[in-house]
């Protein structure tokens, strides 16, 4: 595909599936990130939920070598804004202009909309991830929202950039055969969760987006839910995270309205009982499946500790109440769904200091490619240590590897049987979110397939 020609993006429509988190990841989305990060100032972290200044061109090298690992895997990878540009393109007048009033209504501009919505598909698909100046928007009327902002705001931005793209797992997520569109739990992230859908428009038939009713009038508790909590484990299970992004009254919506009635074969969803804390603000902050029988987790909470529990987990099923599991840590339930032989390695190690450390640097978030393949970042030395001693060989890359060498080094890995492909992600890292977080997986092989 090539960004300079959206409308000619022929990636054949594939119907999506994902019953599993490991088996072969054959088509995944990702969002490069691009002049959002550039267009954020340290004024910025508390509203854009980031903590840290990210260099744009080190952020945007890292990224480039992690889509590396993933096509060398086998996957084909897709970017965002040229899905985004592709399906504006092909949308009709409508629905185009329904999706910017959308954008612009978060970003309290509702009046800049109309002239937004007649820009060409690939200059409007950049403005909705990028954002827009006031200086871009030629004829839009004056306002007392415009005068406050130019009043106050540095950027002179009418529509502000969205940095947080780049962690495609959360505004849309593939459960079994079906796009489920997030409800987003921020202001900051509003708007990605309908942006987002629209883009898939480009390669998966709308039918497949779900849960996507307009519902804004219901309570916040009721439609906030982010991909990132959920755990696709088998077609009979999913496990998702009651945390600070996910309701546990939209965890219950989703389940008795969009998911128990469309798939008889799913029996269970296990609902762990998450602190709202910005350290775990989703379940694959803390535990993420690295193969067949093998997770990746932060043990004081997956698993608990002498005197000190782990989280607890309610069970949910087709026409029940919901039942809190006594004593029962997600690990228990892990061990309970996939047999005694699944083994916790333990993010940061054995050392309760470095697994403080590394679940922050998101060292429990690690992205499967296949079984025993998956993707970490490389400064969370310790994890990669745990899991050397099970089994895993590190292969790390870098961008002072040529190509050429990359791609050698890549296939030997998949031959391997189990590999921890590391990259540097010091800038990514900094920015809250793994590999995990950073990649939308929209078709895998089947379980057992």
């Amino acid at each position: 595909m090539s960004a300079r020609n959206p409308a000619g993006v022929s990636t054949p429509a594939a119907d999506p599936y994902i019953d599993n988190e490991v088996e072969a990841l054959r088509r995944v989305v990702v969002r490069r990130p691009g002049r959002e990060i550039e267009r954020m100032t340290q004024h910025d972290f508390e509203r854009l939920l980031f903590d840290d200044i990210l260099s744009p061109d080190e952020t945007g090298r890292e990224h480039d070598l992690m889509a590396e690992i993933l096509r060398g895997a086998g996957a084909e990878v897709l970017e965002l804004e040229e899905l985004l540009a592709a399906a504006l393109a092909r949308s009709t007048a409508p629905d185009r202009e329904q999706l910017v009033a959308h954008v612009c209504e978060t970003a309290g501009v509702i009046e800049v909309a109309p002239t937004l919505a007649a820009w060409p598909a690939e200059r409007l698909a950049r403005a909705l991830i990028e954002g827009v100046y006031w200086h871009e928007l030629e004829g839009v009327p004056e306002s007392l929202a415009r005068t406050r902002a130019l009043a106050f705001e540095r950027r002179e931005m009418a529509v502000g950039p969205a940095p947080n793209l780049m962690f495609m797992r959360d505004p849309c997520v593939c459960i079994y055969d079906q796009i489920l569109r997030g409800r987003m739990a921020t202001q900051a992230r509003l708007r990605e969760s309908r942006t987002v859908a629209f883009a898939l428009r480009a390669v998966v038939d709308e039918s497949r987006i779900i849960f996507d009713e307009p519902d804004e009038d219901r309570h916040p508790r009721y439609r906030k839910f982010e991909g990132g909590d959920c755990l696709v484990l088998s077609p009979e299970v999913l496990m998702i995270g009651c945390s600070e992004r996910t309701t546990a009254q939209t965890i219950e919506r989703l389940a008795r309205e969009a998911l128990f009635p469309v798939y008889p074969r799913l029996q269970r969803v296990y609902a762990v009982l998450m602190p709202e804390a910005r350290s775990v603000m989703h379940l694959d902050t803390i535990l993420t499946q690295i193969d067949r029988t093998a997770f990746l987790g932060h043990g004081p909470l997956v698993a608990g500790s002498p005197g000190a529990p782990g989280l607890q987990v309610v069970r949910l099923e087709p026409g029940r109440v919901p039942h809190l599991i006594d004593g029962a840590a997600p690990l228990d339930v892990l061990r309970e769904e996939f047999g005694r032989e699944v083994e916790l390695v333990p993010c940061g190690g054995e050392e309760p200091l470095h697994q403080e450390r590394e679940q922050w640097t998101d060292g429990a978030n690690a992205v499967c490619v296949s079984p025993g393949h998956v993707i970490l970042y490389a400064r969370n030395r310790r994890t990669v240590g745990a899991l050397e001693r099970r089994g895993f060989e590190e292969v790390r890359l870098s961008i002072v590897q040529a190509p050429e060498q990359r791609a050698e080094i890549i296939a030997d890995g998949m031959k391997r049987e189990r590999t921890v492909f590391s990259f540097s992600g010091s800038e990514l890292s900094r920015a809250r979110g793994g590999g995990r977080c950073l990649t939308m997986p929209l078709r895998r092989d089947p379980r057992g397939g």
